[in-house]
């Protein structure tokens, strides 16, 4: 598992950011893109423009932003990032011109001068800071603990489990069969997460942690997203307006409710043994065919580059455990290899979902390996 920020750097940053964020509703034909004044932007690059919504707020614009813009207005993005990078002046002009002939409200949301996401007008803001103080409060009762936590430009996360709740899961034999059965020793954890900016869902995911390697392992059943999306935003006479913290505050607060009910739920007994139990049987679950070219065509169905790939075929082999658990234990020890949080936390999905692949789905991969 990969380590983040400290919880109290986690709960400083999330502050900060709820108090100098900024969200807009606009009419796309009152927002222009121009190349930005080197004096006044945040995003100094060559080739950097900025934002005007109403003619009254200037924005930077982050790469989120630029990819959100060029898929709404169907611009390919290679074409896209060519002009940002040859001829801003083009790119705005390109972007201005269809801002006006396809007019539609957007929202964008904004945080230290710069443009963080330009997404659709019913987009639902369920921030972090509100997602934080309904949950956290909960957890620290339970007397739960915090195993990694980190807000990056597209997401929060706040990872915990009980280790006061344990069990040895039997994962086999050691790989010299002389009669010793390994064991790995599992605790309930829970992760949750969310995107302000549209980069998926808020989730609550029930997870298992692994003590010996400290893998953790997000998995589906049991877990709950909620997708931003809502009424649409109305707006007044004003070209834009900021949207109201109390208003999202009253509107969200069943949604907080039922979040404090799942943290519960995830460390129940139950829930706890029935993921023992999807662990155990994949542990049952050999590979049959090649190793390699299981793994090849894993990182393909899954989307992993050739550098992830090879880090998960070495901890397959070096573990020595060829069947569907190790697979599952390859992936997510990957995550500690990887740079980027947010990927990292990608890896730990991806090991809840290859454990709760179907049987014939998991025969399949095996026979085409063959």
């Amino acid at each position: 598992m990969k380590f983040g920020r400290s919880l109290q750097e986690l709960a400083k940053e999330i502050m900060r950011q709820n108090n100098v964020k900024r969200d807009f509703v606009a009419d796309t034909r009152h927002i222009e893109m121009t190349v930005a004044n080197k004096k006044r932007t945040v995003e100094p690059a060559q080739g950097a423009v900025e934002l005007s919504i109403g003619k009254k707020v200037l924005v930077g614009v982050n790469e989120l932003t630029h990819d959100h813009i060029g898929g709404h207005l169907k611009i390919p993005a290679q074409y896209y990032d060519r002009m940002r990078r040859e001829a801003p002046e083009l790119l705005c002009n390109n972007v201005n011109e269809w801002f006006r002939r396809y007019p539609e409200q957007r929202m964008i949301r904004t945080l230290d001068g710069r443009a963080r996401a330009f997404l659709s007008d019913r987009f639902r803001a369920l921030d972090n800071f509100d997602l934080f103080e309904a949950a956290y409060p909960r957890l620290e009762k339970m007397g739960v603990e915090v195993l990694s936590c980190d807000v990056t430009e597209t997401r929060m996360y706040l990872k915990v489990v009980d280790q006061r709740i344990k069990a040895d899961l039997p994962t086999g034999w050691t790989p010299t069969n002389r009669g010793h059965q390994r064991f790995d020793t599992v605790s309930p954890a829970l992760v949750l997460s969310n995107s302000e900016v549209g980069a998926g869902a808020l989730s609550c995911q029930t997870s298992i942690f692994f003590g010996g390697c400290t893998n953790l392992t997000a998995i589906k059943e049991g877990s709950v997203k909620k997708y931003h999306m809502g009424a649409r935003h109305e707006l007044g006479d004003d070209v834009y307006r900021m949207l109201s913290d109390k208003t999202k505050r009253l509107t969200d607060a069943a949604l907080w409710a039922q979040i404090g009910d799942v943290v519960k739920a995830a460390f129940s007994r139950a829930q706890f043994e029935a993921n023992c139990l999807r662990l155990k049987q994949a542990t049952e679950d050999k590979i049959t065919g090649d190793p390699a070219k299981v793994v090849e065509l894993t990182a393909k169905k899954y989307g992993m580059n050739d550098n992830e790939r090879g880090s998960v075929l070495r901890h397959l082999i070096e573990n020595g455990d060829l069947t569907k658990y190790g697979l599952h234990n390859a992936i997510t020890r990957t995550a500690e290899d990887l740079d980027s949080y947010d990927r990292a936390s990608q890896f730990e999905q991806l090991g809840g979902i290859v454990v709760e692949l179907p049987r014939s789905e998991w025969q399949a991969l095996s026979k085409e390996a063959a």
